[in-house]
């Protein structure tokens, strides 16, 4: 009697992230030797799952997303974005910037930081920004956030008349002594957002008729994360000639 001998190799990978297992088989799984006479049958390759371990893979990485297209309209530049929720937990975003009326405070559904960076980068800004460097401040800026629920989606618009002047917390607007112009070929929008941690205090708020949140306290770092997209469109810019800190979001 002849004995057909076959070996079958394969190799899984095992990975565990947030809850997620996912296994991939690679190797032979087909017989190649046949009796005499017998055609040969391969066996038929076992179905894959490449493109949803593909999204599993990008939403473990990616907790929480930010898709955003940006346009210039006869009103100004217009910049639409939605942050979207991975996970199974709460997230609060920091994008519900302050702007005053008098004394009153008021939610600014437009505005944003303004920062123009490397000659023709304009950084548009909707997160916690640190303390500047060279004044001081009697007291700090932090946006209100919104609550980002879990497996949510928060849309957002920044809409900022032609030219863009550039826009700080903690600089009154440049004088016309005190512009310049310049012509940004690009921007990038960043978004401040944070999960839940010890030592936040989070108190609900009602400003203007809208309801938001307000996140203050002491937790350990990073401060916040921040998205990023990078938008290619063209926009004319008012910047400061006498001495400006352009800013990044606190880390």
């Amino acid at each position: 009697m002849r004995i057909l001998s076959v070996i079958l190799t394969s190799g899984t990978v095992l990975s565990i992230a947030c809850g997620i297992l996912t296994g991939s088989h690679n190797g032979n799984s087909g017989v190649g030797a046949t009796a005499a006479g017998t055609p040969t049958v391969a066996r038929p390759e076992p179905a894959t799952n490449d493109g949803k371990d593909r999204f599993m893979s990008e939403q473990t990485s990616n907790p929480i997303s930010l898709k955003a297209t940006a346009k210039n309209t006869t009103a100004g530049l217009l910049i639409e974005y939605t942050v979207e929720n991975h996970t199974d937990q709460e997230q609060y975003v920091w994008d519900r910037m302050i702007k005053y009326e008098g004394n009153e405070q008021k939610i600014d559904d437009d505005g944003a930081y303004v920062f123009l960076v490397d000659s023709n980068v304009l950084n548009v800004i909707r997160a916690d920004l640190p303390l500047p460097q060279a004044i001081d401040v009697a007291r700090k800026e932090i946006p209100f956030a919104r609550l980002l629920p879990p497996q949510g989606k928060l849309v957002g618009t920044v809409k900022l008349p032609h030219p863009v002047v550039e826009m700080s917390p903690y600089y009154a607007p440049p004088k016309e002594e005190q512009q310049a112009k310049a012509t940004a070929s690009e921007v990038v929008l960043m978004i401040g957002w944070t999960p839940t941690k010890p030592g936040m205090k989070i108190s609900e708020r009602t400003i203007g008729g809208k309801k938001v949140f307000a996140i203050r306290g002491a937790w350990a770092g990073p401060y916040q994360e921040v998205l990023q997209e990078r938008l290619m469109v063209s926009v004319d810019v008012i910047t400061y000639k006498d001495d400006f800190e352009r800013q990044t979001p606190l880390r």
